[in-house]
């Protein structure tokens, strides 16, 4: 049977993928295509013959690689995925080989393989080489409350000061007004889960095939309420800043979200801005300011609405919203309500990591296996799924719900947090989230350790000595900005 080797890689690259293609069959077709779609395309068209997949990435592409492999398993069954890891570390090309590849080449940098081929088919001819910005540059190892805010997060309320990205404007219809109690003009109205979780899922793998900056999306679910998934965001999302990432929250409860709340936000700020202020079919940058909330360094909030009975309109612009956070942040952080609706279906379907959050109960098993099944039908894989079990040692969160809850999701990846008592409730309740995921106690703990391993597993560079306590007796002053833009030195 005939080979057709499809092969998705930039220029500089392209001679190596060649040479280790014409190693494993001299007289196969190669055809280079400049998008993971298009190889979907050709691959589909040349069904007949026996097609692979071959993939040329360097050290700052592999969570671009991993996004444009799980497009291809789902979309071809069956198929071979070759990855040529150039400059990669073990840890990264151990990444790749657990999301999907069937074999990884390690190689160098050397210029006297990047070689032209005239026998070689050429989809697109052209295609720019893989530039990455640095996630996180230089990462100071104290996090001096005097720091400018600006350096940790470009403003968002302050447009002079930072020149937003030019590739980030999301095209897509606008919102459309409401006719007869139905959205009119532009898109339909998705009546199914399915399809605009798809439709989100696929806008995010043609985004990651693009060579551009793109932040991870973690999305947190759950089969029930009271089970701490909104804690656990704003607790991950304050250890992701901590460690010196820009770390983008969006509360999608859109009904009744409470995170604003829960971070400390010292205005709120409803979503009904990204439609206010949307135009020209995409949403500006006003959008994205109009609505966002900054917590503090490093950290800023986007949701709920105000008004929560328009949360059926908020499917398309939190889909945009989403895009544009992709090149603007280092790592989003989702949370949503025990409803799916469009806002929470997008987020599913979009996300590089779904972790399913439960605790006590008899029914906290069935219940995630539940949410299990329904993240499946919307696209999610299991390997982007991760099972939490929240409050370990808690009341009724001993080791039997643990395991009873984890047979339940039936997933391999799994983590449990331990249980934070009165304390959490007590500093949540004044704002002190950093203080609080900067402590010895053994939620705190637990919380970094989770998200230095997930931060890593998508990608994501920090220091993790940042990650660590902080020192016994060490005072820390406010990092939150006042409504005056003028900072306080006394604790929070």
């Amino acid at each position: 049977m005939e080979s057709i080797w499809l092969a998705y890689c930039a220029e500089g690259v392209y001679g190596r993928v060649r040479a280790e293609v014409r190693k494993r069959d001299a007289r196969a077709r190669i055809a280079r295509v400049n998008s993971v779609e298009g190889a979907v395309q050709l691959g589909r068209a040349c069904a007949a013959a026996d097609v692979h997949v071959v993939f040329g990435c360097d050290s700052q592409a592999v969570a671009t690689t991993v996004a444009g492999m799980a497009f291809v398993r789902q979309s071809l069954d069956g198929v071979e995925v070759l990855v040529i890891a150039d400059g990669c570390d073990a840890p990264s090309i151990a990444h790749l080989l657990r999301t999907g590849a069937t074999e990884v080449i390690a190689t160098g940098a050397s210029e006297d393989a990047q070689v032209r081929s005239e026998d070689s088919t050429t989809l697109e001819a052209c295609m720019e080489p893989d530039e990455f910005p640095q996630r996180t540059g230089e990462i100071a190892l104290v996090r001096d409350d005097m720091v400018p805010l600006e350096e940790l997060w470009p403003p968002l309320d302050e447009p002079d000061d930072a020149e937003w990205p030019e590739d980030v404007s999301i095209m897509s219809p606008p919102v459309a007004e409401l006719r007869d109690g139905a959205p009119a003009g532009g898109e339909e109205a998705a009546s199914d889960l399915r399809e605009v979780a798809a439709r989100a899922g696929t806008r995010s793998v043609a985004h990651a095939a693009t060579g551009t900056h793109r932040a991870p999306l973690v999305t947190v679910v759950s089969g029930r309420g009271g089970v701490g998934k909104t804690t656990l965001v704003a607790a991950l999302a304050a250890s992701s800043a901590r460690a010196g990432l820009r770390a983008a929250v969006l509360d999608l409860d859109l009904m009744f979200g409470d995170l604003p709340a829960v971070l400390g936000a010292e205005t709120r700020k409803g979503l009904e801005g990204l439609v206010a202020h949307e135009c020209d079919d995409f949403i500006a940058e006003c959008d994205v300011e109009a609505t966002a909330m900054r917590v503090g360094p490093g950290l800023t909030l986007w949701g709920p609405l105000t008004e929560g009975e328009k949360a059926e309109l908020f499917g398309t612009p939190i889909e945009q919203l989403i895009e544009v956070l992709r090149g603007a942040a280092d790592v989003i952080y989702a949370d949503t309500s025990n409803n799916w609706g469009d806002a929470a279906a997008v987020a599913i379907g979009a996300c590089d990591r779904c972790l399913i959050v439960g605790g006590s109960g008899e029914t906290s098993g069935s219940s995630a296996a539940a949410v299990v099944s329904l993240a499946a039908r919307l696209g999610v894989p299991a390997t982007r799924m991760t099972s939490v079990f929240n409050r370990l040692g808690g009341r009724g969160c001993g080791e039997e719900e643990a395991l009873r809850f984890e047979m339940g999701t039936s997933l391999r990846s799994r983590v449990r947090i331990a249980d934070g008592g009165e304390d959490v409730r007590g500093m949540l309740s004044f704002g002190k989230l950093d203080a609080l995921v900067a402590g010895n106690s053994a939620f705190a703990e637990s919380v970094r350790t989770f998200a230095a391993q997930l931060l890593g597993e998508l990608g994501c560079s920090v220091d993790k000595r940042l990650m660590a306590a902080s020192p016994q007796g060490e005072t820390r002053g406010t990092k939150f900005r006042l409504p005056w833009r003028k900072r306080s030195g006394g604790a929070r």
